[in-house]
């Protein structure tokens, strides 16, 4: 201080320097903040954009602070300053070291948006991250989405939304066509940045069940794949989004969200059962958060009522060295639907082949080689799935019987000549 610079005085050393501050933006509101550095004094003082603070404690190298409000009129990135006592005229400043909101330099980028032809009256969501100069993600500023012209409406029913930046600095506002016509929505930030989509409303999707009904044997339970297609001018609409709902008896199995795949078909597993006789239940899948619904109907089949109906392989002749087909039987409930859970018997007696009877005289007595009795349970499409007895290389004569509910039966015969 005295100019003097004579290597024979001794000197006291004494370094006030501030280096960050956390967090780098705050609210309107102002809030808490902490500041690293050294040479830090419990006489400090703490001025944020020209406001004192309150300090709450002081370190050698941290302070703790409330930042005060925002003062009318700034917006921006503002100084933060650590003042010592006056007669020491020592301070340390950090130029634009913290914001009310969006800082200086920051800036927006758009993950999705609506463009082009949307549907109408379909949500279509309008994503943004809010990005600082060094490109790392600006959490916790606001986001104001407002709609510049046209009709569009936003999620919150005003034409002015605000949402605050996640801390990845994504902010997102869902944003709907209520009718044709072209508008403009942007999204701002505090500091100026502004980002544009340009849209038109244009005939919404339509939505169709392509499994609307179930029939399922009363007391059982499965998992039931359903399907539903979403067309767009009778295209198929890929991206589209459909919620299933739980009802009684029927759950959604994991996230009730599905988005249509190229072909505009949304796909969705849901558990359902146990039944009583003659219940019936339904859930419901809505297109893109809309009134366009569909339903997918399950109902309680009466199994004691149920037949059987023949598929393929209750008829076959091959020689010994060959290996049978698979037996394959369809359930179907009084109505005639194929009905998923219902239990089928199936009887097995394998004897040693032997020729046809004789014109006069006696037929052979073939010996019984060996009998066999399993069960099954019929799929989504009724259909249940049997593999014939046979012995690898042995010319013999298959007699099955298969049976559900009270009195229905089919007979099954695989003749394994030599």
């Amino acid at each position: 201080m005295r100019g003097d610079g004579r290597p024979d005085y001794a000197y006291n050393g004494w370094l006030l320097y501030a280096d960050t501050v956390q967090p780098p933006r705050l609210p309107v509101s102002g809030g808490p903040i902490v500041i690293h550095g050294m040479g830090f004094r419990p006489s400090d003082t703490v001025l944020i954009g020209g406001q004192k603070a309150m300090i709450t404690s002081v370190y050698p190298n941290e302070i703790t602070a409330v930042a005060p409000a925002r003062a009318p009129g700034t917006t921006g990135s503002v100084d933060v300053e650590i003042d010592d006592l006056p007669m020491f005229y020592a301070m340390a400043i950090l130029p634009g070291g913290i914001s009310y909101d969006a800082a200086t330099g920051d800036s927006l980028t758009i993950n999705t948006a609506p463009a082009g032809t949307i549907p109408i009256g379909v949500p279509i969501p309008f994503t943004v991250t809010a990005l600082g100069p060094d490109q790392v993600p600006a959490g916790g500023v606001t986001v104001t989405f407002s709609v510049l012209s046209g009709n569009a409406t936003l999620a919150c029913g005003a034409s002015m939304c605000s949402a605050a930046a996640t801390g990845d600095g994504i902010a997102t506002m869902n944003i709907t066509a209520p009718s044709s016509g072209a508008s403009v929505v942007t999204a701002s930030l505090a500091n100026g940045a502004v980002l544009q989509a340009h849209f038109s409303g244009g005939t919404p999707p339509t939505l169709a069940c392509l499994t609307p009904t179930l029939s399922l044997a009363a007391g059982a339970t499965v998992n039931w794949t359903t399907q539903a297609l979403t067309l767009s001018n009778g295209s198929p609409a890929a991206g589209q989004t459909v919620a299933w709902q739980s009802a009684s008896n029927i759950t959604v199995s994991g996230t009730s969200l599905s988005t249509t795949g190229a072909n505009g078909i949304a796909t969705k597993s849901l558990a359902v059962g146990p039944l009583a006789k003659g219940q019936q239940t339904s859930s419901t899948a809505c297109l893109n958060g809309t009134s366009q619904c569909v339903n997918f109907v399950v109902l309680g089949a009466r199994p004691e009522f149920a037949w059987l109906e023949a598929v393929s392989g209750t008829t076959q002749t091959l020689s010994a060295s060959g290996t049978p087909g698979l037996v394959i039987l369809r359930v179907r409930d009084m109505n005639g639907n194929p009905m998923a859970g219902g239990i089928v018997n199936f009887y097995q007696s394998l004897y040693a082949w032997t020729a046809p009877c004789p014109g006069h005289g006696r037929c052979a007595q073939a010996p019984l080689l060996a009998i066999q009795a399993t069960t099954a349970t019929s799929a989504l499409d009724g259909t249940v799935t049997f593999i014939p007895a046979a012995i690898p290389g042995v010319a013999t004569n298959l007699v099955a019987l298969a049976a559900t509910g009270n009195s229905s039966a089919l007979t099954i015969i695989v003749e394994q000549h030599p």
